[in-house]
């Protein structure tokens, strides 16, 4: 019995591993022979602005989310207080299931009566709220579980200060998580579409992203579409391949 319960498992793994990679992969043998087309769009300037734009903005989104994380993990994890829950559902949870088309409806109705509509800022918003949810998740978690090491309590015990505990105790040792964190945020700006669309739109070179570019010339010119999907996924796998790589050397 445990036998074939293994063998069940062990298949059913695998038909979710070949899925996972197919959907992944599938795309570069749809393209076939027309790898020509993915080497001339690096070429096309709306192409190379929707790339510029995307991981200029993926890369601030990172940064911002790191700075939003730490501090809210620490209020996460050293504050007591009623409905903290409720407070960690609206600020991780919420973000990563709330669909993006209406939170960037909602971003236009907020902001842009101030003119932030349609801009490099606006891009900045829209993605920052979708993708920065996984830094402060995985820093929350890792703070907690310092805070239930008694690492930190000791060396308060010692006289160490907040600024001491945060440098020399906490932020060393969230270093790791803080870089899943960034390139899962990274990644998760590098794919965002719809709130990136209703609230920025689609000017080349301002506010364009790669998503955005694929949304609209799969109509238009779907030869455009398919090379900059390419583009898009590879560009991802190779960031996030990268990132695991640099956490993994920082063990």
């Amino acid at each position: 019995m445990g036998d074939k319960l293994e063998i069940a498992i062990k298949l059913m793994a695998s038909v979710v591993i070949i899925y996972m990679f197919i959907s992944i992969l599938y795309l570069y043998v749809a393209v076939g022979e027309k790898w020509d087309l993915v080497l001339s769009a690096l070429f096309d300037r709306r192409v190379h602005g929707a790339i510029v734009i995307s991981v200029s903005s993926a890369f601030i989104v990172g940064a911002l989310a790191i700075a939003a994380a730490i501090p809210v993990a620490y209020i996460l994890t050293y504050s007591d207080f009623h409905g903290k829950y409720i407070l960690e559902t609206f600020l991780i949870d919420l973000p990563q299931t709330f669909p993006p088309v209406t939170e960037g409806l909602v971003y236009l109705l907020m902001f842009g009566r101030f003119g932030l509509a349609y801009t490099f800022m606006a891009v900045i918003i829209a993605k920052f709220y979708v993708s920065a949810p996984f830094t402060i998740s995985f820093a929350a978690r890792r703070f907690h579980e310092i805070r239930e090491s008694g690492i930190d309590i000791i060396a308060r015990s010692l006289g160490a200060k907040t600024s001491h505990i945060l440098s020399r105790i906490l932020l060393p040792m969230t270093f790791r998580d803080l870089a899943a964190g960034f390139s899962l945020t990274w990644a998760r700006a590098m794919g965002e579409l719809a709130a990136t669309l209703i609230f920025a739109g689609a000017i080349p070179w301002v506010t364009e992203t790669l998503p955005v570019l694929i949304y609209l010339a799969s109509r238009e010119s779907p030869e455009i579409a398919i090379a900059a999907s390419v583009i898009t996924e590879s560009l991802s796998i190779a960031a996030l391949l990268l990132f695991r790589f640099i956490a993994r050397r920082s063990e």
